[in-house]
């Protein structure tokens, strides 16, 4: 069991906050935001100090940090927080829920926040301050780089590689021996079976409005044996 900080005073703190205290060993302790946001004394009852002074109040040889931020900026806000917080002496713990599935050990790095439903193949290899939201499949010998974001529901084939500060967004497929370069955005809903360029942006064309009846549709849809 490590004691642990916990960066921030949103959703992202909550939700860590939430999921360590009722899913892991962790001892949640107290709260650590930019001076600038620290506008109280105390979040979740617990201490909440400005980050600018925070080993001070949670010295890190004796407290760990986790740092759960949104994918602002690419992931470039979350991991200079990370950054930021290993230069002050800070580990890191990671979050793996307990109904994640992978059959051996996970190969991973620190400030990981990984949530309930995956199914993690063989021989992947997960970075530093990566987020995995609900079910996702992660297929055999798949490379997950620093930073990145993955939200629920994405399809990742065996052998693919997705690099540092990338972004999937829900229901993404990327198929096999597909590399997503750094910092490549991929909208909901997109398949990708070929390598992405640094920075590029996928999305997918919003779904058609055929019209506002929807029962006169399925009365179509029903007489042509389509339903």
């Amino acid at each position: 069991m490590s004691k642990v900080i916990l960066f921030g005073c949103g959703r992202g703190a909550d939700i860590a906050y939430r999921y360590l205290k009722n899913d892991s060993e962790h001892q949640v302790l107290g709260f650590t935001v930019d001076a600038a946001y620290c506008k109280e004394k105390s979040y979740k009852g617990l201490p909440l100090v400005p980050f600018e002074e925070v080993e001070r109040h949670f010295p890190p040889d004796d407290y760990k940090m986790l740092i759960l931020l949104g994918f602002q900026q690419m992931n470039h806000l979350r991991a200079d927080k990370y950054l930021a917080a290993k230069n002050k002496g800070y580990s890191f713990i990671n979050y793996i829920s307990s109904r994640a599935y992978s059959l051996e050990p996970l190969d991973i790095g620190e400030n990981c926040f990984i949530l309930d439903g995956q199914c993690i193949n063989l021989d992947v290899s997960i970075g530093n301050n990566v987020v995995m939201w609900s079910c996702n499949q992660i297929g055999d010998n798949t490379v997950i780089g620093d930073h990145v974001w993955l939200s629920s529901h994405a399809t990742i084939a065996g052998d693919a590689k997705i690099e540092d500060y990338s972004f999937l967004g829900v229901n993404v497929s990327i198929s096999n021996h597909v590399i997503i370069a750094p910092e490549t955005f991929i909208g909901a809903g997109a398949f990708i079976a070929q390598n992405t360029k640094k920075g590029s942006v996928y999305v997918q064309p919003e779904a058609k409005c055929f019209g506002n009846d929807s029962l006169t549709f399925m009365k179509v849809m029903e007489a042509t044996k389509k339903l």
